[in-house]
């Protein structure tokens, strides 16, 4: 199956709908992804051949009339681009648009993430409510993660990933290494790890465990028990040394609570595996920077492609140490910090603004 972003557009508005149609398309088109268009209204389909770009394949079929037989066939053609593509996302342009994919993804296996594109802050926050998937807004300025209150990044990630992480260069240990940053007594946590690990138990090549961080005396017995490793990280540098040869991590709370070391590890460059929960959604886009899963069944399954597939994980940790680098460094603190005061980002030096 061919890998592909799919468009779902209300009626066109000029300059696309809300004027981020046509950016998104060219914008994606300049990185060679394919996309596909399903348009609401067949009206509007000579004016979308006028303005796609060659590789855009615009989704045609009998036209309806307006009204009700429209939005059938709309989604109808949707659920048919879902079954025969790969959806690495879906963007919904306009209020017609992300009401009806949102209708037809809720519930589905495809878990490709949402992008509404839409300028209205309460509809937008009734939208995500309830998602099982992650979500993001396209604005003209700007794209934004939301989690299914429709708020933004969780407030704990407010304070920049220390730079040591992104300085630290990848070096994957000889055998899969598994690892999560656990909490000294969070009993909880250290049970949903060494469930995972248990439940891999003769995989092959054989796996190894690792939790980074401390842990009291029953986190530490319970951790003993699964034979998984006990790695340092008193501090960031630590932590960073830990995360370099690691091959996969995994958050498989279903409470959030692991955003911290999630973005640590993508900052290194390790692909990231989470629950499809607010908290790792903002994170992680799915099938592009990482893996969000359901179930244990989901998580293990991926952990095992991830095992069985070094380019794949040379391609997601690079995709999510870019996200991490965007998101989360002290270059985008800084600037946003100063303009939030009034000041120019211009006047620091550039040094210190370089997007690695």
């Amino acid at each position: 199956m061919t890998s592909r972003v799919l468009h779902l557009v209300s009626r066109l508005q000029p300059g696309g709908r809300g004027q981020t149609l046509w950016p998104t398309v060219l914008a994606l088109a300049d990185t060679g992804l394919p996309q596909s268009l399903v348009l609401m209204d067949h009206r509007d389909a000579a004016q979308a051949r006028l303005m796609l770009p060659t590789a855009v394949r615009l989704v045609e079929d009998a036209p309806a009339r307006v009204g009700l037989p429209a939005i059938r066939r709309a989604a109808n053609a949707l659920r048919g681009e879902l079954g025969s593509e790969v959806a690495l996302a879906v963007h919904l342009h306009g209020l017609p648009a992300g009401l009806l994919g949102r209708h037809v993804l809720r519930g589905s296996s495809v878990q490709a993430p949402l992008f509404f594109h839409l300028d209205n802050d309460d509809l937008v926050a009734r939208l995500v409510r309830g998602l099982d998937r992650s979500a993001f807004r396209v604005q003209r300025s700007r794209v934004e993660a939301l989690d299914t209150a429709g708020r933004g990044l969780p407030a704990d990630l407010s304070d920049p990933v220390d730079e040591v992480y992104f300085q630290t260069p990848r070096a994957e240990a000889d055998t899969p290494l598994i690892v999560t940053t656990g909490r000294a007594d969070d009993l909880v946590y250290a049970q949903a790890f060494v469930q995972l690990a248990v439940m891999l138990t003769g995989l092959r090549p054989a796996l190894t465990f690792g939790w980074i961080g401390d842990a009291g005396p029953s986190v530490r017995q319970m951790l003993q028990a699964a034979q998984i490793r006990l790695l340092r990280g008193a501090d960031a540098a630590e932590r960073a040394a830990a995360l370099c040869g690691a091959w996969v991590y995994v958050a498989p709370d279903a409470t959030g609570l692991d955003t911290r070391g999630m973005a640590e590890a993508m900052a290194v460059g390790v692909p990231c595996l989470g629950r499809q929960v607010p908290a790792y959604r903002a994170l992680i886009v799915h099938a592009l920077s990482g893996y969000l899963c359901n179930r244990n069944n989901d998580l293990i399954s991926a952990i095992a492609r991830l095992v069985e597939a070094a380019p794949l994980r040379h391609d997601l940790g690079q995709a999510a140490r870019t996200r991490a680098r965007h998101h989360h460094g002290h270059h985008r603190f800084r600037a946003s910090m100063l303009l939030a005061h009034g000041l120019s980002p211009v006047q620091v030096p550039r040094s210190d603004l370089a997007v690695v």
